[in-house]
């Protein structure tokens, strides 16, 4: 792949990843349902995985976890290593991506959110002795899953015109070659 190609790449993820962090921090926080919010960041790190790969997911995942570091103020790291995870996980499941049906990303990106509610609950509540795992997951885990893969649909559909279209245009730019 030429570079020219991988730098648009990155940069439509790093400003992905940059409008997807401020509507989650600005707009839906403004819009929460059932006292939580959607977590855009993660639905991308998941879709890109499962759409791209495992490289790509874990690139994205690595990223938009930095910036939630970055901006949390807890443990620095944990959220890079919780995304660039559950991109490699999400790259797994590549071999199951077909453009036109939503059912399976969108099912994925849920699966993804209760696994990253449950590495946040151990990681904030259970290590410090807090352990009603039920009330977390009924109040917490469930409410934000449900909600992501809600906004999902919307976002897979937008990823997935960005991804149709710099793919044809890498194909247009390497046939010129």
């Amino acid at each position: 792949m030429k570079l020219q190609f991988i730098i648009r790449r990155t940069m439509i993820c790093i400003l992905m990843i940059a409008l997807l962090f401020i509507v989650q921090t600005s707009i839906f926080s403004h819009l929460e349902l059932a006292g939580v919010v959607p977590n855009l960041l993660l639905a991308f790190t998941a879709l890109v995985g499962f759409m791209r790969g495992r490289k790509e997911g874990m690139l994205v995942g690595l990223f938009a976890g930095f910036i939630l570091d970055s901006f949390s103020g807890q443990l620095f790291g944990i959220y890079a290593f919780t995304f660039l995870f559950l991109g490699f996980l999400n790259g797994f499941l590549r071999k199951l991506f077909f453009g036109d049906d939503i059912k399976l990303p969108v099912l994925f990106v849920g699966f993804t959110d209760l696994v990253y509610g449950f590495v946040v609950y151990l990681v904030s509540f259970a290590l410090r002795g807090r352990t009603d795992f039920k009330f977390y997951f009924m109040n917490i885990m469930l409410p934000e899953a449900v909600y992501t893969v809600l906004v999902s649909f919307v976002l897979y559909f937008i990823l997935n015109w960005i991804v149709v279209r710099v793919d044809k245009e890498e194909k247009k730019g390497e046939r010129r070659f």
